[in-house]
């Protein structure tokens, strides 16, 4: 069976050889208006080996990619003795997130930066069509957090995420940290004088 991408060619993301008769191409392509993460082996022309294997990825499915593929690397990197590394060395996607890691830091609780995807939509096909990732996770009480400082109607479709989540996921706890909210969080952290003149940690 041969998929049916969208007539505009696949954008490639990258190319690399894995030995002297194979190859491997990653590109992002688009059916039916979703994107995929196509990984494709392929043999050089001219020579004779068995048909090409394809591993397709819904795009929606990325973050929870990224996270697996930073797993990979703490795990089977090139050192034999790594430096030391901070305890959460994570590159925020936001200076909201930042500070809030650091008020979980200063309170000593724990916490994972978007350890988990779920998928909330599928298209006729069975393709996830979309997913949620909340922020942070605090183990330590089995809850999911999500800050939600943007405007109204980002913060619409994140609620609409939410009540998804908690609708196929309903052992999942998680609560939402609205802008009101955080903004109290905040303040009552800078009264204890753990921010600096310059408004930092």
């Amino acid at each position: 069976m041969t998929t049916k991408y969208s007539e505009e060619p696949p954008d490639e993301v990258s190319r690399f050889s894995v030995s002297t008769n194979a190859e491997i191409t990653i590109q992002i392509a688009e059916r039916e208006g979703h994107q995929f993460i196509v990984i494709k082996e392929q043999n050089p022309a001219g020579t004779v080996s068995t048909a090409e294997q394809t591993i397709e990825i819904p795009a929606a499915l990325l973050p929870e990619l990224k996270r697996a593929v930073a797993v990979l690397e703490e795990n089977f990197g090139d050192d034999d003795e790594p430096e030391p590394r901070s305890q959460h060395p994570v590159s925020f996607a936001h200076e909201s997130e930042a500070e809030f890691a650091r008020i979980l830091d200063f309170y000593d609780i724990a916490w994972q930066y978007e350890p988990r995807t779920f998928a909330i939509e599928w298209d006729d096909e069975g393709n996830v069509a979309s997913s949620f990732t909340p922020d942070f996770y605090l183990p330590d009480h089995d809850l999911y957090i999500e800050l939600t400082t943007a405007k109204q109607p980002l913060v619409t479709r994140k609620n609409r995420k939410v009540r998804r989540l908690h609708e196929l996921y309903p052992d999942v706890n998680i609560k939402v940290l609205y802008a009101s909210d955080y903004r109290k969080l905040i303040d009552k952290f800078a009264a204890s004088g753990r921010f600096q003149d310059d408004g930092s940690l």
